[in-house]
């Protein structure tokens, strides 16, 4: 006779088994770095985001500042609802312990939701396990669920908002589209990359019913947009009242003025990003960190005007972050993190690097092979297999009878992640992708399955003709 704990293990069994390997892979990375800092807990968990200090400052009544001394400026680029995660869990907990294993805990979850997601947009077993596995392992993602950066929770919170949106097409419920709008919301005060989706997202909504649109589907598009500003106006108000301006995040006037426009000036130049950041950016003494919403159309007119100049730059730029997007694998950071410190970097990115100085590049990538970088280009092979397989299986999918709107929507998610990185320049790195590597491995799955599918048809057919 089966216990009720029995059955369940039995029922939940591959999801259970990919909870553990997700939990750890993450506490077995998380003590090696620890042991790496000494066992010193804040060096370990400490991103370079101000994640850190934002939540100190709200823990010990500063306010929403990464200022230590007065008078405390609103900080203008980060949004809050990972600093008052973690300052509400050291107020109840009074250690930066429960932080770091709730932030775990919630990293080996994600894979989980992730398969849920990808068996709503192709519904496979197979493909779901796949990508559950490769969640569960992903190097970057496992390095993320433990320092104080937004990926993880941001993740976390754009999942669900997923789940939730990717249901309202089979079942279109009001509380579907309403909880789809709230954690939308919500992960946008997490990471404003997403705040465009709600300007997009109706027009997927329209599309899907476009032969039966009726007075509910516009009461519904209304609503979920309506959620998603009220979710996200008490933010918009504290921003109107810090900087005088309605909006979310000084961010992208800080990327384009701070990170795309030395990248650009250093491909045109042949010179390196430092070189450019300080010529360009701290010229005169000038500090990036007085770049805020009040200030925001300035150096944004300022940058456009810049690389209105240099266009051929600014599409090897675009070209090089498109690459580095679906093929950076991020082991450099994961060994560093670990103490595995390179003596030496490359002077420019791999792709240009390779096209200007095949002997340099090829000398560096010897070197690498005989050290634990070797990580590094084993990581990044997979990378380039992984996006050339997801593009197959893509290709197959949308080239086969049906496909619906959710892969369609799937494979939007990626452009669109792909496309709102660009502004970072040279600074493009996987954390960038994570939020959509649930696609890319569900893409790259599918593909993979059927090449392996008419390999053995192939052979089948091929033994057949022997035979005979």
């Amino acid at each position: 006779m089966h216990t009720p704990i029995k059955t369940f293990f039995k029922k939940h069994k591959i999801l259970i088994i990919i909870f553990l390997i997700a939990l750890l892979t993450r506490s077995a990375l998380f003590f090696i770095n620890f042991h790496s800092n000494d066992y010193d807990l804040i060096p370990t968990i400490k991103g370079d985001d101000g994640y850190y200090e934002l939540s100190r400052s709200l823990l010990e009544g500063r306010g929403f500042t990464g200022d230590i001394e007065p008078p405390f400026s609103p900080n203008p680029l980060r949004t809050p609802i990972w600093p008052l995660v973690i300052a509400a869990l050291l107020y109840f907990f009074k250690s930066y312990w429960a932080v770091v294993f709730a932030q775990i805990l919630i990293g080996s979850v994600i894979p989980l939701l992730g398969m849920r997601i990808v068996n709503k947009v192709i519904p496979s077993i197979k493909i779901s396990v796949i990508v559950g596995l490769l969640l569960a392992l992903e190097p970057y993602s496992i390095l993320f669920s433990f320092i104080f950066y937004t990926e993880t929770f941001f993740i976390f919170l754009f999942f669900i908002f997923l789940l939730f949106f990717l249901e309202y097409f089979k079942n279109s419920t009001y509380r579907n589209i309403i909880w789809a709008g709230l954690f939308l919301g919500l992960a946008t005060l997490t990471k404003t990359t997403v705040q465009y989706l709600p300007v997009v997202i109706p027009f997927f909504m329209l599309w899907h019913f476009r032969k039966n649109i009726t007075k509910e589907v516009i009461i519904q598009i209304v609503l979920f947009m309506g959620i998603f500003m009220l979710t996200i106006t008490p933010w918009l108000y504290r921003n109107y009242k810090e900087f005088g301006v309605v909006g979310m995040s000084a961010q992208p006037a800080f990327n384009a003025y701070v990170y795309l426009v030395p990248s650009v000036l250093s491909i045109e130049n042949k010179t390196n990003f430092a070189e450019e950041l300080k010529e360009f950016v701290r010229k005169d003494g000038f500090d990036e960190n007085t770049i805020t919403l009040a200030n925001s159309d300035y150096f944004i007119s300022r940058s456009v005007e810049v690389l209105r100049q240099h266009p051929v730059a600014l599409l090897k730029s675009a070209t090089n972050s498109s690459v580095a997007f679906f093929t950076h694998d991020g082991m450099l950071t994961v060994l560093m993190y670990s103490g595995h410190t390179p003596s030496a970097y490359l002077s420019k990115p791999a792709l240009f690097l390779l096209f200007d100085s095949p002997v340099k590049f090829w000398g560096v990538l010897k070197n690498m092979i005989m050290s634990p970088l070797v990580a590094v280009l084993l990581g990044r092979i997979i990378w380039i297999i992984m996006t050339f397989a997801a593009l197959y299986g893509a290709l197959r999918l949308f080239t086969g009878k049906k496909f619906g709107i959710l892969p369609v929507f799937a494979l939007f998610l990626i452009t669109y992640f792909a496309a709102t990185t660009a502004i970072n320049g040279l600074g493009v790195n996987a954390r960038f992708r994570m939020p959509v590597n649930l696609f890319i491995f569900m893409f790259a799955a599918y593909g993979c399955l059927h090449i392996i599918e008419y390999t053995k048809i192939f052979i089948l057919n091929y033994c057949k003709k022997k035979i005979l």
